[in-house]
């Protein structure tokens, strides 16, 4: 059906790319990093050492990309989700790039976000209902989670959606506890996970699941309890609209 005269067609994101940072469920659930109590929505139940059933989390891994450091002036121009099992595997992907308006695009040398991109991008109402969608029953999860979370509670207040309740796991404290560099570049090296293209929000996202998977290899601890979203009640439908990043000119 065609759109109405005068709205933009939604436009839906490329079908999740099959792609695992897995390590076997089995040594997960031995090292019993994942005997967490609780029920998710998206839990995947499991049996803890002792014999009694757990629900194990979907993390929802998440980046955004801004005009600057401060959510009081700056805005959400990119943002992902991976979403992965316990096990590691990648049950869900989402990105899109988010229409700012006329404000100025801060780095573009780092972002790399050209402004004729968003002339056709949502703006960040629109894709409020995707994003909390994304993220509705899962442990979020992000690096330096403070940034991402303040921009993403910004960036709700001023769509007049009301405050957003959004907690991470931060893979940054994480990695600290355990001696590795802070940066999600150099902690990827460190890890041997690779990131193909540092400061796209989708890359970053796909590298931090990853590194989430790897740090609980090596003996990161999840905090207790762990933070699960619940959508807000003024959480708009989602919208279906995205835009991506031009394909790269080979």
């Amino acid at each position: 059906m065609p759109a109405p005269a005068g709205m933009r067609p939604p436009m839906r994101v490329r079908s999740v790319r099959r792609w695992s940072c897995s390590r076997s469920a089995a040594s997960m659930a031995a090292s019993g990093v994942f005997s967490i109590a609780g029920s998710y929505d998206r839990g995947i139940p499991t049996v803890a050492p002792g014999g009694y059933r757990r629900q194990v989390p979907t993390f929802a891994c998440f980046d955004v990309e801004t005009t600057g450091l401060d959510p009081a002036g700056g805005y959400v121009i990119e943002v992902a989700v991976v979403r992965i099992r316990h096990d590691g595997t990648v049950v869900g992907e989402w990105t899109t790039l988010v229409d700012a308006g006329d404000t100025d695009l801060g780095r573009i040398d780092i972002h790399g976000i050209r402004r004729p991109w968003l002339a056709e991008a949502p703006g960040f109402c629109a894709i409020a209902g995707d994003l909390a969608q994304e993220l509705s029953g899962c442990v979020p999860v992000a690096h330096n989670a403070g940034f991402d979370v303040g921009f993403l509670r910004a960036e709700w207040s001023r769509a007049g959606l009301g405050p957003l309740d959004l907690d991470a796991v931060d893979t940054l404290q994480m990695a600290r506890q355990l001696g590795y560099p802070g940066r999600l570049g150099r902690l990827a090296e460190a890890l041997g996970v690779p990131l193909v293209d540092p400061h796209q929000a989708l890359d970053d996202t796909r590298a931090l699941a990853c590194v989430l998977v790897a740090l609980l290899e090596r003996g990161g601890v999840l905090p207790s309890p762990l933070p699960t979203f619940s959508p807000p009640l003024l959480t708009p439908a989602p919208s279906g609209q995205v835009a991506l990043r031009p394909a790269p000119v080979a």
